[in-house]
């Protein structure tokens, strides 16, 4: 009665049978699988029935004659199989047209009952409805089959990835990344074909896709194929289930032509942007450059190089005495160029103890010496994307030429004290008063170092030979003057003296003279014998700007009528005496008045 009752109350269907084939169980259960009672069944050997149209023996008659082959005759090698779990026991599974009324797939295994001596007293058959496991399975196959074809019959890439690796891919996917079949790529880790700059983003995007987080619709990415090609291919993922399970299913096209095409067309537009800005640049009247001050032709030449240099990221080498404004040459090519919105860095070589330069360069790391308690970043740090200005480029070692020359090269340097290679992009751009040439003759400067920084050359002018740009000069030291509320004109007397003198200190000392004649009334030149001028009382006097107009009018007359006095009106000699051409004399003599 136990065991009827265990038997009862089992949710599985079992039916049992004795020796002589006849049912000796029939469990509520299978009562409601089959249709069949309990009271009709048991006592019968038509346990058959309810699964089959004929008389055929069930798993249970064959366990209960020990026929092995019958077994395997009657189910075929691939459809049944002994149990792992109940010893002698043989399960299988088959779809049946009708049991209980219905289609069903069937689980069903047969044991063997022993007596108490060992013998074999009958067997037990349990069955397992597996229709609606059966049903999602052929769902889920038919679902990959239709992957399957819809993948083979798109022609971009299309691959469906699942923990960090491939688990579809197509045809034209493998293809792409240089793969013959689609298999060789089934398992690989997702950003096998990644570049490795990419690789770490690529896996946290694909993640955080997976994990269903909101993600951009189209990505891009640098890949290397499998026979090492560059190329770049562009995404378009989704979040989908693939066995109940997140997943990412992407198409991917080619895009390295439409890639190639787009940085050509920035190119283009940037040439576009650098003409425009040359264009405006170019006026015949021009007499200022960003802070650069000069209308004459000299100068014209300078602003033109600037552009030129602005529109190239090549290094720049700027020549010029000191106080000829080298530096602002320098920022003006910054400004405009297409890192202007990164640092501009300026280093004077010469002010810096040889002993500390390796250091301010390239940084040091944490205890490289004493008192170096953290990383510290250097020049080369500052200047990443930006300039980097070596003004007095000259007084540079020897050695540290050495050391800069990989950095100029491909970016790279040690911090002091590391062990690992940094990388910087900069632009150099170089100034000096010396003869760079003369250095590399005497050995001061290495000339694979000098070819490194001399590819643009830029002369500054001194200002003795740009005279003409002083009133330009003056007029822009006035109006920047803080020494005074209103601005003030410069008497012919000043602007003569100014024009009469040879400026070694160049602009830098044309500023200094003015700043101090603004405060104490008078013109001192400190390079000279004569070393001041007399203003007078009148030196201050309180005008509008406007006047320096007429003031420069008026000294212009002044010097032009004492040239042609010397010359004894000669005006070829007068021109020359002058250092301007013949027909800007005449020119200037008819809008002055004189005859």
């Amino acid at each position: 009665m136990v065991e009827t009752d265990i038997m009862q109350y089992s949710p599985v269907a079992q039916f049992a049978i004795g020796t002589d084939h006849k049912i000796t169980r029939w469990n509520r259960a299978c009562e409601l699988l089959t249709g069949r009672s309990a009271e009709e069944m048991i006592g019968t050997d038509r346990h058959w029935e309810p699964f089959y149209p004929n008389r055929r023996p069930m798993l249970a008659d064959l366990i209960v004659e020990h026929d092995r082959l019958g077994i395997l005759k009657l189910y075929g090698e691939k459809k049944v199989a002994r149990s792992k779990v109940i010893p002698h026991a043989w399960e299988s599974s088959s779809f049946f047209e009708n049991v209980g009324g219905q289609e069903r797939y069937l689980q069903f295994l047969a044991a063997p009952i022993f007596d108490v001596k060992g013998n074999i007293s009958g067997a037990l058959e349990t069955f397992l409805d597996i229709t609606e496991q059966k049903h999602f399975e052929q769902a889920l196959m038919q679902s990959e089959e239709g992957y399957r074809i819809l993948a083979e019959n798109v022609p971009d890439g299309v691959a469906l990835m699942q923990g960090g690796v491939y688990v579809l891919v197509n045809q034209a996917f493998a293809l792409l990344f240089g793969y013959n079949h689609p298999e060789q790529l089934i398992g690989k880790q997702t950003n096998t074909p990644i570049a490795h700059e990419h690789k770490e983003l690529f896996t946290k995007t694909l993640q955080a896709i997976e994990s269903g987080e909101p993600h951009e619709k189209i990505l891009r990415w640098r890949c290397i194929t499998r026979d090492g090609r560059e190329i770049w291919v562009e995404g378009h993922p989704n979040f989908v289930k693939w066995k109940n399970k997140p997943a990412v299913l992407s198409t991917v096209i080619d895009i390295t032509e439409t890639r190639s095409r787009e940085a050509a067309m920035q190119e283009e537009a940037q040439r576009l942007r650098r003409e425009n800005i040359q264009l405006k640049s170019t006026a015949s009247d021009r007499y200022k450059f960003r802070n650069i001050v000069g209308k004459s032709q000299v100068m014209q030449d300078v602003y033109d190089l600037i552009l030129k240099a602005a529109s190239s990221d090549a290094n720049v080498i700027v020549y010029g005495e000191s106080g000829t404004g080298k530096e602002l040459v320098a920022r003006a090519i910054h400004d405009i160029s297409d890192c202007r919105s990164n640092s501009f860095v300026a280093v004077n070589c010469g002010a810096i103890p040889e002993n500390l330069l390796e250091r301010e360069f390239f940084g040091h790391k944490k205890g490289a010496f004493t008192g170096a308690h953290k990383d510290t970043g250097g020049f080369l740090d500052q200047a990443d994307g930006g300039t980097l200005f070596l003004d007095e480029v000259g007084e540079l070692s020897v050695n540290l030429q050495v050391k800069l020359l990989r950095a100029i090269e491909d970016g790279e340097y040690t911090p002091v004290g590391g062990n690992k290679s940094k990388r910087s992009n900069f632009r150099i751009i170089a100034a000096t008063l010396k003869n760079l040439v003369e250095q590399v003759r005497k050995g001061h400067m290495r000339e694979d170092f000098f070819y490194r920084i001399h590819i643009i050359p830029i002369q500054v002018p001194p200002l003795r030979d740009r005279m003409e740009d002083i009133p330009f000069l003056v007029d822009y030291f006035l109006q920047s003057s803080d020494a005074n509320e209103k601005l003030v004109t410069i008497p012919p007397a000043i602007m003569k003296a100014l024009y009469n003198y040879d400026w070694p200190g160049n602009v830098r000392e044309l500023q200094n003279a003015l700043s101090r004649y603004l405060v104490v009334g008078r013109l001192d030149f400190i390079h000279s014998e004569d070393t001041s001028v007399d203003a007078g009382e009148d030196v201050l006097e309180e005008i509008g700007v406007a006047n320096l107009k007429s003031a420069v009018e008026r000294l212009e007359r002044s010097i032009i009528s004492d040239a042609l006095k010397q010359t004894n009106w000669n005006r070829t000699k007068a021109a020359s005496l002058l250092g301007i051409p013949r027909k800007t004399l005449f020119r200037k003599m008819k809008k002055i008045g004189i005859q």
